[in-house]
């Protein structure tokens, strides 16, 4: 990766999921909060892909904690958890890896193209099943608490 140390990173990718939040018009009040959100996703990636080189269980557990704050960050702040959810894992998608795929398949050279392909499909496959994974238990603990105060 790089040598710039990881608060660098962290302001980077903050500032980077800021700029998508604006993209898709959130609103003004959950600019910040989305930028931290993004912030300490990447943080969370980089560290764990300096200490295991695996990028998908970085990428799966970095979008786990992402999906977690974002559905926290919805309760506190009476906003839907996507506000958070979708500009917190840009910086995780694999575009580099989608990107060579594609040069590799143009350069005629498959085996490349397989290899960094199925890799960039795993991540973000990854990243799929950890945002599924904290929004489905979210949804389960919030129907089950609706459930006992409608049985009180």
């Amino acid at each position: 990766m790089t040598n710039m140390p990881i608060y660098m990173h962290f302001i980077f990718s903050a500032f980077s999921t800021v700029g998508f939040s604006v993209f898709l018009n959130a609103p003004a009040s959950s600019l910040i909060p989305a930028g931290i959100t993004g912030g300490i996703g990447w943080s969370v990636f980089f560290y764990l892909m300096g200490v295991s080189s695996n990028s998908i269980f970085a990428n799966f557990f970095a979008a786990v904690i992402v999906s977690l704050m974002s559905e926290i960050l919805a309760r506190k702040l009476k906003q839907p958890a996507i506000l958070f959810v979708i500009p917190g894992i840009i910086p995780l998608v694999p575009g580099l890896g989608m990107y060579n795929t594609m040069l590799y398949l143009v350069q005629k050279n498959y085996d490349m193209a397989i290899s960094t392909g199925a890799d960039a499909l795993f991540v973000g496959g990854a990243i799929a099943l950890g945002v599924l994974l904290i929004t489905s238990l979210a949804k389960t603990i919030s129907m089950f608490n609706i459930k006992r105060k409608v049985a009180k």
